[in-house]
């Protein structure tokens, strides 16, 4: 059997709308405290997401096997006929007979800031998930752990380590919601670690630690930047990962899922690190340039020659 790519985190229903306008022309600084604001989309869209599938999406269009671990609600089975249909190993999903399926609601502005409201849903119900044994992981290559709750992290981790299964902490959206200890636990047992800009001073200030505190925990430790690009960090070095132009930005949502999705198959195409965060560059654009999380395609020839055109290297 070949070997598996575990994606760990939320299922969701996405539903993404745009602001005609500046988010920062709409709030007063100086009324924060007393906040009542409203605003009027131009468009509402209901789309599937959720981390874990959105990460898995990219992987399979990159001829990679992802399994996902996470949980669903009773509204799941439209998600999971699409899941089945595009070939995404589902096993270890488990659904709540109670709760629906987690939602998202995106709301972007025109300069792509976006402010996003997640309700758990089914992800609160921790009765339900499949919890993986050794022998559940023995095909495992290598996992990511990307936002889900507190418990059913620790647990994964916990378990992952114990079948020495090396894996990628994303925190994102959760960073908040950990304790002190558990961060320092994820992260001091991490292969890798990846953020964007903003989690990272977040997690920096909650542990009152620098930069070169995180880099020494881990391997690597990659920042994502958007339209920047990103900084994979050694602990004696640090590499510049550019961003591919995109055709047109359509929406960012996803974008970081899909570099994730990237990053994991070069590594686990045993790609140097560089490579395979090129790849996630790469991805990542296909990403903003359709709207959704799972709505762009390509075939793998297309990626290659793309690949090729914008880092002068073949894949």
């Amino acid at each position: 059997m070949s070997k598996v790519i575990l994606v760990s985190g939320s299922i969701a229903y996405d539903f993404i709308m745009k602001y005609d306008g500046l988010f920062k022309n709409a709030i007063l600084k100086n009324h924060l405290s007393n906040l009542n604001i409203a605003f009027t989309t131009s468009t509402r869209e209901m789309n599937f997401g959720g981390c874990s599938p959105n990460i898995a999406y990219g992987i399979k269009l990159l001829g990679g096997d992802p399994v996902i671990h996470g949980v669903a609600g009773k509204d799941f089975k439209e998600y999971e006929d699409r899941l089945h249909n595009l070939y995404i190993n589902t096993q270890y999903i488990g659904v709540s007979k109670e709760l629906f399926t987690a939602s998202a609601h995106i709301l972007t502005d025109k300069k792509e800031n976006q402010i996003t409201i997640f309700s758990p849903g089914a992800m609160s119900d921790l009765n339900c998930d499949k919890k993986l044994l050794k022998k559940d992981l023995a095909n495992i290559d290598r996992a990511i752990l990307s936002p889900d709750t507190c418990e059913r992290t620790i647990r994964l981790a916990k378990n992952l380590i114990n079948a020495k299964v090396p894996y990628i902490f994303d925190p994102g959206q959760m960073t908040p919601a950990f304790s002190l200890e558990d961060l320092l636990f994820l992260l001091k047992n991490a292969e890798g670690f990846i953020a964007n800009e903003y989690e990272i001073k977040l997690i920096r200030k909650r542990l009152g630690i620098g930069l070169q505190n995180i880099v020494a925990m881990v391997d690597y430790f990659i920042e994502t930047r958007g339209e920047e690009g990103a900084i994979l960090r050694f602990k004696e070095s640090k590499v510049i990962i550019p961003a591919v132009r995109a055709k047109k930005v359509i929406d960012p949502t996803g974008c970081g899922d899909a570099f994730r999705a990237g990053l994991l198959v070069g590594l686990s195409r045993r790609f140097d690190f560089e490579k395979a965060c090129k790849m996630g560059a790469l991805i990542g654009t296909y990403s903003v340039e359709n709207p959704g999380t799972q709505n762009y395609h390509f075939t793998f020839n297309k990626f290659s020659k793309r690949f090729k055109e914008n880092f002068q290297e073949a894949l």
